[in-house]
C-alpha cells in the first residue's frame, strides 16, 4: 500500500512551488539523495528530515550549518503545523492544504509568482505600525532592522545612531532575526565614516574588488562582498546609518534596493528623530557618557597595577592578555617567527585564542599593511570551500554570474588564516598542498593560473599527527603547513591569567551592553580560579558576559554557573593537603575525567584515549564516582 503523499509549499525569492511526495520520511538539502532539494546555498548537503508519525508531521533538524527554524526559534525535533512556516536559509516551507491536490505528479512544476509588490507593502505598513505603538528605541530599531533585511533580501542589517561623529547606540541582527554581538565591530569604521558624509546612499557590490575598497584592511579583515549604506535623517540633519550587508554574495543589491531602503529610511528617521525630540535617546547617551567616565577611571587607577605585572605591560600582541609561565613562553616563541614568512601551525583546545595568535604575528610583522583574511574551513561544503579559497570564473556554477577572486589572491601579500583545517576534505587538502607548493591558484572554471605571495597559518583543535597516523589527513600537508608550531594553553595552565582575564571582560562587557561594571567579590574570584574551564577563555568570556547581564552591584559565589562551581569544588579537593590521600586521589581522577569528557564533547573513546586508559577503565571510574554525562560516540 502506498503511504499518503505529503504536500508541500517551497517558497524562495518570492517564487513559490507546489510539491507533493510519496513518502512517510523525506530527506531535504542540497544533496543529490535528498527527495526534496533545496538550490539554496546556506542549506546543508542533508539539512532535515520530515517524518510522519502517527498522523502528526515532524521536522528532524540533521545538524545543520546554519539550523533549521520555525517560528523564529532554531528547532532540532518539532511537531509541524498547519500555517506554520520552517525556514532553511533563504528557503521557507509550508504544509499545504489544498493547494495542488488535483496534481497528479510525484513533484509539481507549478510555479505562483507572490505579487512583490503586495509583499512590500506589508513590509512597510507591519514596521510603520510598530514605530507608532513603540516609544523606546532599543524596540524601535529591530523592526527597522528586519523590514530592511525583508526589503533588500540582505544577511544581516545594522543601525547606528550617531550625534556629534558619537556613535550612541548600535544594533544588529541577521536574517534569522538573531542579535548580532558586538554590532560596531562587523562594519568597518572607513565604511561608517563616508556613509555619514555622502550625500547618497552608498552602495558596495563587491568589496573585493570595488576601486575605491579594494585592499582596505578593516574590510578585508570582515569579509565583507555587498554592503548598502543609508542615511537617517531627521530635520535636515544625518542623525543615524541604515547598514545592510551579505558576506557571501556579491552584487546583492541593485537601485532597486536602494530606492525601498531610501523609502525605508525616510520613515525611520522621521520616528527616531521624534524619539529624539522626547529626550529618549539623549537619555541613552548621558547613560554612555557616566558609563564610559567611569570606565575611563577604573582604567586610569589600573594602569599603574598592570603595568607592574611582568610580561602583561610589553606585550606587543593585542588580545592576548596573560602573566602565567605558558602565556611568557608563547609570546616569546611568536616573537621569534616575527620577521618571518614561514607557514605556522596553531594547536589548541577550542577557546584558546588561535585567531588571536595569528592576528598578533600579522599585524606585528612585516605584512601587516597589507590584508589579513580569515577562512573557517570547517564551516563550508567542498564546492563552496574551492569557490571560497580559489574564487571561480563566470559560468563556472549556477549562479556564478562574474568573474570573483578567491581569498588567496585577496591575501597575496598579506596573511591567510585557515581556521579548522583539520576539517577539511581529502581532495580539499590535495588542492592546498598544490598551490602552497606552487604559490599559485586556479580558479574554479578557469584554465589560467596566477601567481600569490601569501603567508599561510593554519589552525586546529585536533591532534593533526594522530589524524595523519590514522590516514586522515595527508603527511605532506601536515609537514608543509608545520613548519612552525605554536600551542595555545589551555586556560586551566594558566596559572593567575583568569582574574586578569574576568577584570578585562568585566570592563569589555560593561561597555558593550551599557550596564554599570560590576565589581569581583573575593569568594566569586576564588571559584572562578579554581575552575577547570573545558571551553578556555571563550567560556570564561561567556560567563562574564552572562554575569554582567543577569545582575548589578558586586558578583557574589551564588551567581557563579553550577557547573563552573562544581569543577572549581573538584579542583578545591584535589589541592588540599588537610585530606585524606584516597580522597585526594578520588578528586584528582574526577577533575581529569571531567575535564576529558568535556574536551571531547562526551566522547567516551576519545575521553579515555586521551587519559591512557581503555575505555571500560573509563566506565568503571564513571560508575565509581557517579559521574553523569551523555556518550557521544562518533
Amino acid at each position: 500500500m502506498m503511504p499518503e503523499s505529503i504536500e508541500l509549499i517551497v517558497e524562495r525569492d518570492q517564487i513559490q512551488r507546489v510539491v507533493r511526495l510519496e513518502s512517510d520520511t523525506i530527506l531535504v538539502g542540497r544533496g543529490q539523495d535528498c527527495q526534496l532539494r533545496l538550490e539554496d546555498p546556506l542549506a546543508s548537503r542533508q539539512h532535515c528530515r520530515i517524518e510522519r508519525l502517527d498522523g502528526d508531521i515532524f521536522v528532524v533538524d540533521l545538524d545543520s550549518a546554519n539550523g533549521t527554524w520555525m517560528n523564529g526559534e532554531k528547532v532540532d525535533r518539532q511537531v509541524w503545523g498547519s500555517g506554520e512556516a520552517v525556514r532553511i536559509g533563504s528557503t521557507k516551507l509550508f504544509l499545504g492544504e489544498e493547494a495542488g491536490r488535483a496534481l497528479s505528479a510525484t513533484e509539481s512544476t507549478l510555479v505562483r509568482q507572490v505579487p512583490p509588490e503586495r509583499r512590500r507593502l506589508q513590509t512597510f505598513l507591519g514596521m510603520a505600525q510598530t514605530l507608532e505603538r513603540e516609544d523606546k528605541v532599543e524596540r524601535m530599531v529591530p523592526a527597522i532592522i528586519d523590514a530592511a533585511i525583508s526589503l533588500s533580501q540582505a544577511e544581516r542589517g545594522f543601525v547606528f545612531l550617531i550625534e556629534k561623529k558619537q556613535t550612541t547606540l548600535a544594533m544588529g541582527r541577521n536574517f534569522a532575526r538573531e542579535s548580532v554581538p558586538s554590532p560596531e565591530a562587523k562594519v568597518s569604521q572607513t565604511l561608517l565614516d563616508r556613509a555619514v558624509r555622502a550625500d547618497e546612499p552608498l552602495l558596495i557590490r563587491d568589496a573585493a574588488s570595488d576601486g575605491d575598497f579594494a585592499g582596505v584592511a578593516s574590510i578585508s579583515d570582515l569579509g565583507l562582498r555587498s554592503l548598502l549604506a543609508v542615511p537617517l535623517r531627521f530635520a535636515g540633519e544625518v542623525v543615524g546609518l541604515l547598514v545592510v550587508d551579505h558576506r557571501l554574495q556579491g552584487h546583492a543589491f541593485d537601485q532597486d534596493s536602494i530606492d525601498l531602503l531610501s523609502g525605508l529610511a525616510s520613515v525611520a528617521g522621521a520616528s527616531l528623530g521624534a524619539a529624539a525630540d522626547r529626550r529618549l535617546v539623549s537619555s541613552l547617551r548621558r547613560r554612555t557618557s557616566q558609563l564610559q567616565s567611569q570606565l575611563g577611571r577604573r582604567v586610569q587607577a589600573q594602569q599603574a597595577e598592570l603595568a607592574g605585572l611582568k610580561g602583561l605591560s610589553s606585550s606587543r600582541f593585542t588580545g592576548l592578555i596573560g602573566n602565567s609561565p605558558v602565556m611568557q613562553d608563547l609570546e616569546a616563541r611568536m616573537e621569534r617567527i616575527l620577521e618571518s614568512d614561514v607557514p605556522v601551525l596553531v594547536l589548541g583546545e577550542s577557546g584558546t585564542g588561535k585567531e588571536l595568535v595569528a592576528r598578533g604575528l600579522h599585524f606585528n610583522g612585516p605584512r601587516a599593511d597589507q590584508a589579513f583574511v580569515v577562512v573557517n574551513c570547517g564551516a563550508l561544503p567542498d564546492t563552496l570551500l574551492e569557490s571560497e579559497l580559489f574564487g571561480h570564473a563566470k559560468g563556472a556554477f549556477t549562479g556564478a554570474t562574474r568573474d570573483r577572486a578567491g581569498r588567496f589572491e585577496e591575501a597575496s601579500g598579506g596573511t591567510l588564516f585557515l581556521d579548522e583545517v583539520g576539517e577539511m576534505s581529502e581532495a580539499m587538502q590535495a588542492r592546498l598542498l598544490r598551490v602552497l607548493q606552487e604559490g599559485e591558484i586556479r580558479r574554479l572554471g578557469s584554465d589560467e593560473l596566477r601567481k600569490v605571495d601569501v603567508r599561510v597559518i593554519a589552525a586546529t583543535n585536533v591532534d593533526l599527527a594522530e589524524e595523519v597516523e590514522a590516514g586522515r589527513f595527508r603527511e605532506d600537508l601536515y609537514y608543509r603547513l608545520r613548519v612552525v608550531q605554536l600551542d595555545c594553553p589551555p586556560l586551566r595552565v594558566r596559572e593567575g591569567d583568569v582574574r586578569l582575564l574576568t577584570e578585562h571582560f568585566l570592563d569589555v562587557e560593561a561597555v558593550e551592553q551599557g550596564r554599570l561594571r560590576r565589581e569581583l567579590s573575593d569568594e566569586a574570584a576564588e571559584l572562578l580560579d579554581g575552575a577547570a574551564w573545558p571551553g578556555n577563555v571563550r567560556q570564561l568570556r561567556n560567563e562574564v558576559r552572562r554575569l554582567t547581564l543577569m545582575g548589578e552591584g558586586p558578583i557574589l559565589a551564588e551567581e557563579v554557573a553550577p557547573e563552573v562551581r562544581d569543577h572549581s569544588a573538584i579542583a578545591s579537593r584535589a589541592d588540599d593537603d588537610s585530606l585524606p590521600l584516597p580522597e585526594r586521589v578520588a578528586a584528582l581522577e574526577t577533575r581529569a575525567i571531567q575535564a576529558a569528557l568535556d574536551q571531547h564533547r562526551g566522547n567516551r573513546s576519545q575521553a579515555a584515549k586521551s587519559l591512557g586508559i581503555s575505555r571500560f577503565a573509563l566506565l568503571r571510574k564513571l560508575e565509581k564516582y557517579e559521574l553523569a554525562d551523555d556518550d557521544k560516540e562518533s
